[in-house]
């Protein structure tokens, strides 16, 4: 959190040579942001965490596997409505403008919660896709491509959309999102003990794949309830929106911020509607099916109160810190190209911004590559990634050359991110190449690199990057004079498993190691 904070300011105060406005408030937000991730994490570890690992460990041996698929699906759902990075979405709706993106801007204002849901019951549905893969045996490779072919052909159908080629970058974006502090660790706990109980645990390899799923089907639901949506005319009319503004809706956030004690209120009850269902899941799971006691009940109740305290303080954070500074900044980049509202601060006749068309575009570039890259190298998930590996590949795969071929893959990602914005393409013009190339890399892979390449594109966008990546897009967006700033995270997941695909088909090329046990086996 820190070092992405130093980054970012370093960049705003030397090379786009713009101040940050309300310092002080922004400061308090990231303080807010960074104590709330604290409260939160801790909570799970102490509260949540416990109930979800014993249910992973025992559910599958003792119910039946309708009763897994089940509970894996609404644990999955419920787990993506409390991730605190999900709530970026909500407080999306303010900067798209209606008369440009009247779909877009009927989900994002007017449908949040329906939104969310939709989002989640995609992940419930991954989830259930990962333990029935577990059951049947199937390689992660060729589980993978049902889902993503289904996902590539709703993007191509709705590119042709008018309404919805709007949503593709935003959908893709939420498949980044979800798997984050709160759905992964249940997930895992259930296909772990699934694999356990299936005899399976002993392969190393039963962890993987299973958040990947989870990233794959929210895509293919948001692009379904879209072009439902827009095929049957059932979004927000003109008449509608009059209304809407009328109404005063979209200044909601806004006026309750002015209130300290209105904003508190307003983010506990938030909190407490996403956090409080989960721990209902887990208790009746765990009395009423797995039929056992609840231990550490005084353990388990102080931990939801840190989670709620937590995530509220996070929500709080992200609203009146994290965000506005990361639009801020990326709104500020667009100087080093264009001069257009920028006038103020740049000297007269300087049209192509503080360093020129070409020189600008790239500084920009250039500041989303080392975003990514820096960013991702400080994702404690990403350590973690790197040891299994190296453990998996009996030191072929080196921990440090994981993480760096996964931060330069987010690097990369960022940067075609960045260009799509600045350029104006259409979310596909990106989307569909990246992807074509992944799931060719994917084909030709063995299965170990397939299984912890694919996850490796679910630890570079957590509760920090996300956020600050959706906010970084729009300000850019903005900046240049467009709203669609999407793709970020997009991007950032996918090329890194790009890279680390291309750097296992080398290395299963160039290690003797790899080569002998192809010959032994």
């Amino acid at each position: 959190m820190i070092p992405i904070c130093l980054f970012l300011v370093v960049f705003q105060m030397l090379v786009f040579r713009m101040a940050i406005p309300d310092a002080v408030g922004i400061s308090l937000g990231l303080c807010g942001v960074i104590m709330g991730l604290m409260f939160f994490i801790d909570g799970l570890r102490i509260g949540v965490m416990p109930l979800g690992e014993n249910i992973g460990s025992t559910l599958p041996a003792k119910a039946k596997l309708p009763v897994i698929l089940t509970a894996a699906c609404l644990l999955g759902a419920m787990a993506n409505m409390a991730e605190p990075a999900i709530g970026t979405l909500r407080i999306l709706g303010q900067k798209i403008p209606y008369e440009k993106a009247p779909l877009l801007f009927d989900f994002l204002n007017n449908r949040t919660e329906f939104i969310l849901w939709v989002v989640s019951l995609g992940v419930g549905v991954g989830a259930m896709n990962g333990i029935f893969r577990f059951v049947k045996g199937w390689s992660l490779k060729f589980t993978i491509v049902p889902g993503l072919s289904i996902a590539v052909i709703l993007t191509i159908i709705s590119a042709f959309d008018e309404q919805v080629k709007h949503i593709l970058g935003m959908a893709w974006d939420a498949g980044g999102i979800t798997t984050g502090t709160v759905t992964a660790p249940l997930v895992l706990a259930l296909g772990v003990g699934m694999a356990s109980a299936l005899g399976k645990s002993d392969s190393g390899m039963s962890g993987f794949g299973i958040i990947t799923l989870c990233s794959i089907w929210p895509i293919v639901a948001m692009l379904s309830v879209a072009l439902y949506c827009s095929w049957t005319g059932n979004y927000m009319t003109p008449d509608q929106y009059q209304a809407f503004v009328a109404a005063g809706a979209g200044g909601a956030t806004e006026s309750a911020s002015t209130n300290i004690l209105a904003l508190i209120g307003e983010n506990f009850l938030a909190s407490a509607q996403v956090i409080i269902p989960l721990i209902g899941l887990l208790v009746i799971i765990q009395k009423f099916v797995l039929r056992d006691e609840i231990r550490n009940v005084d353990q388990v109740v102080a931990g939801v109160i840190f989670t709620l305290i937590g995530l509220m303080l996070f929500k709080i954070g992200l609203a009146t810190g994290l965000n506005p500074f990361g639009e801020k900044v990326g709104h500020d980049a667009a100087i080093s190209f264009s001069n257009s509202g920028f006038e103020a601060f740049l000297p007269a006749g300087a049209a192509d911004g503080r360093y020129g068309k070409l020189w600008g575009t790239i500084i920009v570039m250039f500041f989303g590559f080392l975003a990514g890259y820096g960013a991702t190298l400080a994702e404690p998930a990403l350590v973690t990634l790197g040891l299994t590996v190296e453990d998996l590949t009996a030191g072929a795969f080196k921990k440090y050359l994981l993480m760096h071929s996964v931060g330069f893959g987010v690097g990369i990602g960022l940067v075609i991110g960045v260009a799509k914005i600045i350029y104006g393409w259409n979310a596909m013009a990106i989307v569909l190449p990246s992807y074509a190339l992944v799931l060719f890399l994917t084909m030709i892979s063995d299965e170990k690199y397939v299984n912890f390449g694919w996850d490796s594109g679910g630890v570079t966008t957590g509760d920090i990057t996300s956020p600050v990546l959706i906010s970084l897009g729009l300000g850019v967006a903005g900046g240049a004079g467009g709203f669609d700033g999407f793709c970020l995270i997009a991007m950032g997941s996918v090329w890194p498993i790009i890279s680390v695909l291309t750097l296992g088909l080398i290395i299963n090329k160039t290690t003797p190691f790899v080569q002998a046990q192809k010959a032994r086996g």
